[in-house]
């Protein structure tokens, strides 16, 4: 079954909870459909429904595997500078993606989406997965990796500007070397990028419309369509191309819309002399008891629930606690939470973060955090001033629908600013722009509904750098060397990022863990089997990692996705965006419920807090409060761990047979079902036992961790070695799946025959390589089988890496750089320009070998040859990677690679 253009509005309406598409989301739709690409500017106010281009984007996509003739990006990119917005949008695009996988199969109009996008893919299909892909991509978060995997698929990623834009740089904060090249290829070709606040992000819209020039004016174009940037934006610039958004026609004929628009919302300044509040003393108490006072003003007039923005931890707690003493049922919610905090009052489990709201709540206090990327419809509001940006957002909470009257408070300084003002993480310059232009806002009726703010526009931060930077073809070249120690950091990607060269805020992640062992290696241990979980991370900026360094007491674990495990937090050791940090329960590290370098607080460990068990995996934290969770524990305790097998079955059987007596039903019941999977069977689980110390200082457990070993196919170094079955697969069998998944997969994106070709030949030879004996050794391989194996049959990840280290390998030996050598004789009948492309495909099939490998021709082979000498020794690699750069570019070098990855990565998946 397939869709048609005029299922777009019931799409949208099931999606969106019944309601119909407005005018201007058509005419983008449209716009789509008939040229292939995205305007360069989308102008659609506060309230206008941006994050409908999500919906736009999958229906389009879907209309393309339905047959339309025009083709369209399979991956949007939402890129915004807000973490919030970021984390709304992809809950947005997960809710379509679980609507779209439950619909499968059926009649509806999302049973016929679902049903044309599945028919982009190839290969399995697991009906848990759903036939969209989205992506989560911010500092503080492990990062998304599936979608690397799904070349062919429609995909939906959410990031913040610093996130995306290192990846299209091949130097992703928060992920491996290896994956930089399919990062930047897949994001370089095939996508469109939807750029939020982009006046806020000027630098990043200009570096990814060069990067997409770039690839445009290789020598040999790849076919594929390349990276397209779109401008979201309130008013149309007329030097910025083709813009399609919200028109004044729109507004006479939509009766919702223009409620949402042009409703007023007056502003009212409250000048305070004690302005900007300070942390402590007289000055503090008198801005605390204005800001309360108001909030209470506004309740009374205006009924729950009253949104209170203030621009710090402090003076929110504060104020919170103030309203409280009052009587007012208040919420409080401060700087970068955990997603885990956030959906305690999202429904179901609350209705306060919502278009429905809690009447039950009258005042909600809140820093940043609820600027954007909530849907409330706040009664009222009162904010200190902040830049006008922060302020129209904040304004943008308040009567959503535009369906009551309202007023907005800005509490402003009695007196000039002085030179040296700052309030929270905002600077004079920006506040005192704010403040004259909210005068104007004062005295215009209108005040700051959002159609009033589209001229003139709340003033933007002033740009910290004298001009915007041009990434030239050089450069480009640095940055392809992924593999190389370059003489500039890859992780300092400022220059062609960000719009402030003096502060670049970076993101690290912070994760408390219950009984965090204090040995070191048994916690490394205990984190390698439980690495973090996206919902459990605390967002930190990069400019507080000093402080909290110092406070950290010693026990913590870093988790950097760079390296190959994690390892002990060392004195010196200096955080970068995408770490991780895994610290015990006891530390004093938080202010209401956030981090805070200067806190004094606690939080819980919330890893095992959700109610349902994650696909695969089980943690469960049994309290010894009650009598049968103890004995159950203390069972469980003296299994004997010596046969991981025997264990596993034990443990499944005592959980069974203590079941009636337990809480969390279904979470024991989920680990006994992944214990009990035969030994011989498709599948396999590990159970690790997480201890702390009791009262009588006896040592208890703490924890049991069920964790499937079937995921451990979305670890792409496992899978080079690995199958999710439990027996060996012979080498010619996966190259020929690899081959053959190659080619279908280039085939299908419309690449020329010779591309087609030259992928299915690079995948028919990738793991050549892997024949060499000492490799087969590594892998348990029977040493009298005249047939060599790409996978083992082992399950164990710790086993796989004691069998390398006896194998006789050198460290660091890549077995793709000998494939390289073996089918280097075959490529000859291949004119110059293929049998390069093929060879450097071969050799870069698992991210290394850009540009260099780091062993000669006598470490790769025993009995070095001519070959191997020719390529590594004397340069002819390095002169092969650079030719192809020149033909095909550093993203269509980039983007094929991915091809080939994701190929094989998908036949591993599937047990070949």
């Amino acid at each position: 079954m397939s869709v048609a253009r005029a299922d777009f509005g019931a799409f949208f309406a099931a999606v969106r909870g019944g309601h119909r598409p407005f005018r201007w989301q058509e005419r983008l739709l449209d716009h789509v459909l008939r040229t292939g690409r995205w305007p360069d500017q989308l102008v659609a106010p506060t309230g206008a429904g941006k994050t409908s281009v999500v919906d736009v984007h999958v229906f389009a996509v879907a209309l393309m595997a339905s047959g339309h003739p025009v083709r369209v990006p399979r991956r949007l990119a939402l890129v915004v500078d807000r973490r919030a917005l970021v984390d709304d949008q992809h809950e947005h695009a997960t809710s379509i993606a679980n609507q779209l996988a439950q619909a499968r199969g059926g009649a509806s109009v999302l049973g016929r989406t679902a049903d044309a996008l599945d028919s982009l893919r190839v290969g399995r299909r697991e009906p848990s997965v759903s036939p969209l892909s989205t992506a989560l991509l911010r500092g503080g978060a492990p990062p998304s990796r599936q979608w690397l995997d799904d070349p062919l698929g429609c995909a939906v990623l959410c990031a913040t500007p610093d996130m995306w834009g290192s990846r299209l740089l091949l130097s992703g904060y928060g992920s491996r070397a290896q994956a930089w090249p399919r990062e930047a290829g897949l994001l370089a070709y095939d996508t469109v990028a939807v750029v939020d606040e982009a006046h806020l992000s000027q630098q990043l819209v200009t570096t990814a419309r060069r990067i997409a020039e770039l690839a445009a004016v290789a020598e040999e174009p790849l076919g594929v369509p390349t990276l397209q940037a779109v401008e979201t934006t309130a008013t149309p610039r007329v030097d910025a191309g083709v813009a399609v958004g919200v028109e004044q026609d729109d507004l006479e004929a939509d009766e919702t819309l223009r409620q949402r628009l042009t409703t007023p919302k007056p502003v009212n300044l409250l000048p305070l002399e004690s302005w900007p509040i300070p942390r402590s003393g007289p000055a503090r108490k008198a801005g605390v008891t204005a800001l309360a006072d108001e909030a209470v003003r506004l309740r009374e007039v205006y009924g729950p629930t009253v949104g209170c923005f203030v621009n710090s931890v402090a003076v929110a707690a504060a104020v919170a606690g103030e309203l409280r003493a009052r009587g007012m049922a208040t919420e409080l919610i401060c700087g970068r939470l955990r997603p885990y905090d956030v959906a305690r009052l999202r429904p179901p489990r609350s209705t306060l973060l919502s278009i429905a709201g809690d009447p039950a709540i009258d005042v909600l206090v809140s820093t940043q955090s609820l600027e954007v990327g909530v849907d409330l419809d706040l009664a009222a509001a009162v904010t200190e001033l902040a830049p006008g940006g922060a302020i129209a957002q904040r304004a943008g909470r308040v009567n959503r629908l535009g369906q009551r009257a309202t007023e907005v408070t800005v509490v402003v300084p009695a007196t000039d600013l002085p030179t040296d003002a700052q309030s929270g993480p905002y600077q004079r310059e920006d506040l005192a722009a704010a403040h004259a232009w909210l005068a104007q806002r004062h005295a215009d009726p209108a005040g700051l509904s959002p159609w009033a703010l589209r001229e003139p526009r709340p003033p933007a931060p002033a740009l910290k750098r004298d001009l915007l930077q041009r990434l030239e073809l050089a450069q480009a070249w640095h940055l392809a060397r992924t593999n190389d120690d370059l003489a500039a950091p890859q992780d300092d990607l400022d220059l062609w990022l960000s719009d402030d060269l003096d502060e670049p805020d970076h993101e690290f992640g912070i994760v408390v863990r219950h009984a965090l062992p204090a040995d070191e290696a048994a916690a490394v241990r205990l984190i390698e089997t439980l690495p973090p979980r996206k919902y459990e991370v605390f967002p930190v900026s990069i400019r507080r990692a000093t402080k909290i360094l110092e406070r950290l007491k010693p026990g913590s674990v870093l988790v950097r996705p760079g390296d190959d495990a994690p390892r002990p937090l060392v004195g010196g050791d200096r955080l970068r965006a995408g770490d991780q940090l895994v610290v015990d329960d006891t530390t004093e590290l938080f202010t209401a419920g956030v981090v805070d370098p200067e806190g004094t607080e606690r939080v819980d460990d919330v890893l095992d807090a959700l109610d349902e068990p994650r696909p695969g995996e089980v943690v469960l934290r049994i309290e010894r409060n009650n009598a049968a969770h103890g004995r159950l524990l203390d069972a469980i305790a003296a299994v004997d761990p010596a046969d991981a097998d025997s264990q596993a079955l034990e443990i499944a059987r005592l959980l069974r047979a203590h079941l009636d007596k337990l809480t969390r039903r279904p979470m024991v019941a989920a680990a006994a079902d992944l214990l009990d999977q035969p030994a011989d069977g498709p599948a396999g689980a590990e159970v690790t036992l997480n201890w702390e110390d009791s009262d009588d200082g006896e040592p208890a457990l703490a924890r049991l961790i069920v964790v499937d070993l079937r995921k451990a196919t979305a670890d792409a170094e496992l899978r080079q070695t690995w199958t999710p079955r439990r027996r060996a697969v012979p080498l010619h069998t996966h190259a020929e799946a690899v081959a053959e998944r190659a080619g279908t997969v280039a085939g299908r994106l419309g690449l020329t025959t010779e591309l087609v070709n030259v992928l299915r030949l690079a995948g028919l030879h990738h793991d050549d390589g892997k024949a060499d004996d000492r490799f087969q050794r590594s892998l348990a391989a029977n040493p009298t089988s005249a047939q060599p194996l790409a996978k083992s049959g082992v399950r164990d990840a710790r086993r796989d890496r004691k069998l390398r280290a006896a194998s006789g390998l050198p460290t660091g030996w890549r077995h793709e750089q000998l494939s390289v050598v073996a089918a280097w004789p075959g490529l000859s009948t291949l004119d110059d320009e293929d049998r390069d492309l093929t060879a450097r495909l071969i050799g870069t099939s698992h991210g290394h070998g850009r540009h260099g490998f780091p062993h000669t021709s006598a470490q790769l082979v025993d009995n070095a040859d001519e070959i191997a000498a020719t390529l590594f020794d004397e340069g002819l690699w390095d002169e092969l990677i650079e030719r192809t750069h020149i033909r095909w570019g550093v993203w269509g070098c980039a983007y094929l690679e991915a091809l080939l990855r994701a190929s094989d990565g998908q036949v591993s998946a599937e047990g070949s």
